[in-house]
């Protein structure tokens, strides 16, 4: 019988902690670990906090932000005529 390797992906959104804005991570039903942007120190916050405001998700952001980088960069070096006379 193979072993199967898996991997545990922790769900991450962009957030807003009151005026912090920083990263909160999903705990296992318990509530989101907010980490202010650039600090290591986290704070356990209940998702019913009010003051907690889930942005997109970290991974689906990045690559859009990747994704629409790239759109840009081509449209911007294939859209434009060269204005060489």
């Amino acid at each position: 019988m193979a072993t199967v390797a898996r991997t545990i992906h922790n769900v991450t959104h962009y957030a807003y902690f009151g005026e912090c804005y920083g990263t909160a991570e999903l705990l296992n039903g318990s509530g989101y670990l907010f980490r202010a942007d650039g600090e290591r120190k986290a704070t356990l916050v209940s998702y019913k906090d009010p003051e907690l405001m889930l942005l997109g998700l970290v991974d689906l952001s990045d690559g859009q932000y990747e994704v629409d980088m790239l759109v840009g960069l081509a449209a911007l070096v294939c859209g434009r005529e060269l204005e060489v006379r």
